[in-house]
């Protein structure tokens, strides 16, 4: 069913990536994080997950790249104002944490591929959840790309959460190259990982290629879940 929404403000993350804060008209409104929604503006309607946790004043955060060509991007960069009015569907979609975190989880993602896993962590954070590790590996190709670095920092410093970017194209203090190098190596080098579980969210390729290596290494499908972008 579709509910009234309407553009509640805009924060510009980097230069082609923003942040739509979106106010849902209904109060019973309710999400798990992880959770996606669907987004019509007059006939385009689009799926963003959201990337944050619903507030006390019905607002979520989505995290959208500038894509070129595309209908819907096209339209919240450069002719949406504030106050806007349209539809919104949700939440959707089961990529959301277990009941109970028993296990090492690894998010892995590209892009605003992050922005479920945003979701998730804040909301580990707000309800204080116990957790093993947490891994946080986030690949794009330069350091100004990197999406909410400072908040993911400081995340870093609580226990047991490690988070690692990656740049594929930019020489950095940190690390360089493909998220696929990082979990690889975790996975060779740490001793005593516990029934590591795996989210992967981002663009079809990196997903399918870091599916395939993930079940190359011996993990099951099952402790593999997918939300596929593009």
């Amino acid at each position: 069913m579709w509910i009234d929404a309407h553009l509640d403000s805009i924060k510009k993350e980097t230069e082609s990536t923003w942040r739509f804060f979106i106010k849902i008209s209904d109060k019973n409104f309710s999400l798990i994080a992880g959770q996606f929604i669907q987004v019509k503006i007059d006939d385009i309607v689009r799926s963003y997950s959201v990337a944050s946790l619903i507030d006390n004043k019905n607002v979520i955060e989505l995290i959208i790249v500038k894509l070129d060509g595309g209908k819907m991007t096209n339209y919240l960069f450069n002719k949406i104002k504030i106050g806007k009015s349209f539809k919104i569907k949700g939440p959707l979609g089961k990529f959301i944490l277990p009941e109970k975190i028993d296990r090492d989880i690894f998010f892995i993602s590209t892009g605003t591929g992050i922005a479920p896993f945003r979701s998730m962590l804040q909301y580990i954070e707000k309800n204080k959840i116990k957790h093993l590790n947490i891994f946080i590996i986030f690949g794009t190709r330069s350091k100004k790309d990197i999406l909410y670095y400072d908040e993911m920092i400081k995340l870093s410093s609580k226990k047991n959460i490690i988070y690692i970017p990656t740049l594929s194209r930019e020489k950095w203090s940190g690390n360089n190259g493909y998220v696929h190098s990082i979990y690889e190596k975790i996975l060779n080098d740490e001793e005593g990982l516990i029934n590591p579980l795996f989210y992967l969210c981002g663009w079809r390729d990196m997903i399918k290629e870091a599916r395939s290596k993930l079940k190359n290494l011996g993990i099951d499908s099952k402790s593999i879940k997918l939300e596929i972008y593009g």
